[in-house]
């Protein structure tokens, strides 16, 4: 199977707060992986594929707060829980908050590339 995703990701939990556009629907979770182009991310309702959300990206080691918009591309709904699992492709980041997430992701994959796990 060929790999379809441009960017890695890593499997990073990290505080996410959205607000779905033009709606006034707001929620907050975990993000279950994040990337350059994207991130992957619980929500307690349906979204619909296209829609556009107002993301905050905490990163906790570093006290850095991202905001972005993002698309949703995907979404699954996981059995029995009354969630949806989504993915968003980032589609207006500022360059600052895409530096501190390119440095993040490094940082991660050279931790693990040093154990054998990972690489770029």
């Amino acid at each position: 199977m060929n790999e379809r995703r441009k960017y890695v990701r890593i499997p990073e939990k990290l505080g996410v707060s959205y607000n779905v556009v033009p709606t006034k629907i707001l929620g907050r979770y975990t993000t279950s992986d994040i990337g350059q182009g994207g991130v992957r991310f619980l929500v307690h309702h349906f979204v619909p594929k296209d829609s556009h959300l107002k993301v905050k990206i905490a990163f906790a080691d570093t006290s850095v707060t991202i905001e972005a918009l993002v698309k949703v591309v995907w979404i699954r709904e996981l059995p029995y829980s009354g969630s949806y699992e989504i993915g968003v492709r980032f589609i207006d980041i500022s360059q600052k908050a895409a530096d501190h997430l390119l440095g993040c992701i490094k940082s991660f994959v050279n931790k693990r590339s040093s154990m054998g796990r990972y690489s770029i």
